[in-house]
């Protein structure tokens, strides 16, 4: 062999290993990038509320609106045509539904938005449509402050598509408004900050909303317009459903029993692995064929086989399943909000053809940040591991250490106290008058410390070191306050709580468990140059 072609080869072997390296570290590490979503590209700097009026000044004490209101924040004002029905409540957890009533009733939305100006009903409307609208939510459907579920369509009932406050073209859209989250602020901190991070995070605006009775106009407080979870180019982007093929696209979701889904009899349930359900969102039941449900069942019954397995061997197959990134993205976000319904219920999972499973969009973070409904938040420990397959994937040191390399990454750039209080600022002082209104509105609820009182939520007492503390806020700044505490204390402790779960692994799969290999190939591939060089 000639002293060229030594030349040649060892230049390529550096090459190579150059590459490797580098694509290596790329995987590893370049996560930011992932961001060129329509979600992270929606999310824009909130203004700040300067205005010297007295919030209050332009609502009367029956809480309707009087001449020259306006608002900093866009407007939405329903007419509806008859009272929203109660279709469904709930009994020791159990959902009951009406079958003689109709959720649905018909009207009409206005939407006002001005660009750099206040907004008011004088304006012209930036949008009207006629709408199907209906309560929604689980345990929020009984609270006084209801919430929409708002479906456009035109003036003969057919779905009509709008591109509302910029959110991209649909006719399914969310109004929440929960009472549980005194602050307001909870799902859009959350959201705004997934956005950053994973493929899709839902999208929201905040406005007021009005409900139009003949001339007058019924403040109803601070809402976020919101998209809703489903699949769609401009949301979960995941192809048609192809009624023809048995094998499709498909959007589950872990939640409690519901009568308005169809739920699958998955691996995991029928052999008591978790006591959730999995219900198929897309394709939608008019859209379902058995062959299409079949294919679901059967595919995601597969990938929690693999996890479950006791087999190691079977096991550390389980990144051929699912995106593995998503899942630790989707672990991070809500437990560093503290959002520990995730997993359980509300978790939204998506497969499109000819992909492995994804993990998401994030939901519903009402009772996130220390404001679950049954306990005080210990920011000093994680549960998201204990959660459904995530109580799977924690026992692998390789997802563990992923977990580690991701947040410090994150911790940088967003769950961090600089980023987050930033952010709370930003939002309560683009919301300063019209929390007041909030506040003014529902104040029967949020002062009531009376749990009597059914149309409200209560955060239970605790004890502490004999006495019983009471978890009764009614002040406005002290929630916020009581946010940024939990966020401090629990982003600190993340890290090092993180490194304690590693020590709890049983299995390493992956690259990393076969690190003395690894190693051992690089060592080679460096040294194999050298000696093709000078061997003679």
């Amino acid at each position: 062999m000639t002293a060229n072609m030594k030349r040649l080869i060892a230049g390529i072997l550096a090459v190579s290993i150059l590459v490797f390296g580098l694509a290596y570290v790329k995987y590893r590490f370049d996560i930011k990038n992932q961001k060129d979503t329509s979600s992270y590209l929606y999310y824009g700097e909130l203004v700040e509320d300067t205005s010297k009026e007295d919030p209050l000044q332009y609502i009367d004490e029956d809480f309707y609106m009087k001449e020259g209101f306006s608002s900093n924040l866009p407007l939405v004002v329903l007419e509806t045509d008859g009272e929203l029905p109660n279709y469904k409540t709930f009994d020791e957890n159990e959902e009951i539904v009406y079958d003689d009533v109709d959720p649905w009733i018909t009207g009409k939305i206005q939407l006002y938005d001005k660009e750099g100006s206040r907004n008011s009903i004088n304006d012209k409307p930036v949008m009207s449509s006629y709408m199907k609208i209906k309560k929604r939510g689980h345990t929020s459907i009984s609270f006084d402050k209801p919430q929409y579920y708002i479906s456009l369509t035109d003036s003969e009932g057919n779905p009509a598509q709008e591109n509302v406050f910029g959110m991209g073209k649909e006719d399914a859209w969310i109004l929440n408004g929960s009472m549980a989250d005194k602050s307001m602020i909870r799902n859009y901190i959350a959201y705004r900050t997934a956005a950053q991070i994973m493929e899709y995070a839902p999208r929201c605006q905040f406005c007021e909303v009005f409900i139009k009775k003949g001339d007058n106009y019924e403040y109803q407080g601070v809402y976020l317009m919101m998209d809703k979870i489903k699949q769609s180019p401009v949301r979960v982007d995941i192809d048609k459903c192809d009624t023809d093929n048995s094998y499709t696209s498909y959007l589950v979701r872990r939640d409690r029993f519901t009568n308005f889904d169809t739920m699958l009899d998955t691996h995991g349930r029928i052999n008591g692995f978790d006591e959730g359900y999995i219900g198929v969102k897309y394709p939608s039941v008019k859209k379902q064929t058995e062959k299409n449900l079949d294919y679901i069942e059967q595919d995601f019954s597969r990938m929690e086989k693999i996890l479950y397995s006791e087999q190691e061997s079977v096991f550390k197959q389980y990144s051929n399943y699912i995106d593995v990134e998503s899942f630790a993205d989707y672990f991070l976000i809500n437990e560093y909000f503290g959002n520990y319904d995730a997993g359980e219920h509300s978790t939204y999972m998506y497969k499109n053809q000819g992909e492995v499973l994804k993990i998401g969009p994030v939901w519903d973070f009402d009772q996130a940040m220390n404001n679950s409904v049954t306990d005080e938040m210990d920011p000093y420990t994680l549960a998201m591991q204990e959660k459904p397959l995530f109580k799977q994937l924690c026992k692998d040191s390789e997802f563990v250490n992923l977990l580690k390399t991701r947040y410090a990454i994150y911790r940088k750039d967003y769950f961090n106290d600089q980023y987050m209080f930033s952010l709370m600022d930003e939002t309560t002082k683009y919301l300063k008058s019209a929390r007041e209104r909030e506040w003014y509105r529902w104040a029967a609820d949020y002062c009531d410390s009376d749990t009597e009182n059914l149309g409200n939520f209560y955060l239970n007492d605790y004890e502490y070191r004999g006495e019983i503390i009471s978890r009764f806020n009614d002040d406005y700044n002290q929630e916020i306050y009581n946010i940024k505490v939990y966020l401090s204390k629990h982003g600190k402790n993340m890290q090092i709580l993180l490194t304690q779960l590693n020590d709890q692994t049983t299995l390493t799969t992956g690259l990393k468990g076969n690190r003395a290999l690894f190693l051992f190939v690089v060592a080679a591939l460096f040294f194999i140059p050298s000696i093709i060089i000078n061997r003679k």
